[in-house]
């Protein structure tokens, strides 16, 4: 019994790092697909609405927001990134949306702790969303 034991122990000590990486890069491959999906439906808003809009990416807290004019100060959409998954950067940066304009060319990368990296970029003719790994 106590031989059993010890190798159920000996599996579960060799696959739990696998499973964590894992669940790392489940995350990373998720939060990176919302990223796209934000920054697709802040295009829409705005070509739908016609109305200006601001995409605000602050590194320091981990989030996307998007404004307008008409809601000022207060963020229409929040995106906040999941546990383990940061947006890379120093600075907030700012890109602004016009209705009937070609969306601005960003791209935002974003790191899980396992040091894995995606940068999601939007093409400014098709607003078309690209995942890449960063190596």
């Amino acid at each position: 019994m106590l031989v059993v034991v010890a190798i159920i122990g000996a599996i579960v000590g060799v696959s739990v790092p696998a499973l964590t990486a894992g669940l790392a890069g489940v995350r990373l491959s998720s939060a990176a697909g919302s990223v796209a999906s934000f920054l697709t439906s802040s295009m829409n808003r705005v070509e739908r609405r016609e109305q200006a809009a601001a995409i605000v990416i602050t590194p320091s807290r981990n989030i996307l927001q998007l404004f307008t004019a008409a809601t000022g100060e207060t963020a229409v959409t929040t995106l906040d990134m999941p546990s383990g998954v940061v947006i890379e950067g120093d600075q907030p940066r700012r890109f602004q949306l016009y209705p009937g304009g070609a969306f601005p060319r960003m791209a935002v990368v974003l790191r899980n702790e396992k040091g894995a990296r995606r940068s999601v970029t939007i093409d400014p003719i098709t607003v078309v969303p690209s995942i890449r790994r960063v190596e």
